[in-house]
């Protein structure tokens, strides 16, 4: 129960500071939902580098990552 109290806080950290770092979902290079086109122009970086490193993420953390994702595409803006 602890861990999973623990991802939710760490989630909804990530989602706060992600929205308020005025990054904004990318509607011109976006697969899916434009997050992390919108995370790599944020950072200065290619859009693919940032949909691997997700990939990644994604299946090492048994796809938590994957909740994160849709609850960006929720929270953040479009451009």
């Amino acid at each position: 129960m602890l861990t999973g109290l623990a991802l939710f806080a760490v989630l909804a950290l990530i989602l706060i500071g992600f929205s308020r770092a005025g990054i904004r979902r990318q509607s011109s290079d976006e697969v899916l939902g434009g997050v992390c086109s919108g995370i790599a122009r944020h950072f200065g970086t290619t859009p693919n580098l940032v949909r691997v490193l997700t990939v990644l993420l994604a299946l090492c953390t048994g796809g938590s990552v994957v909740l994160a994702y849709i609850l960006l595409c929720i929270v953040l803006p479009k451009d």
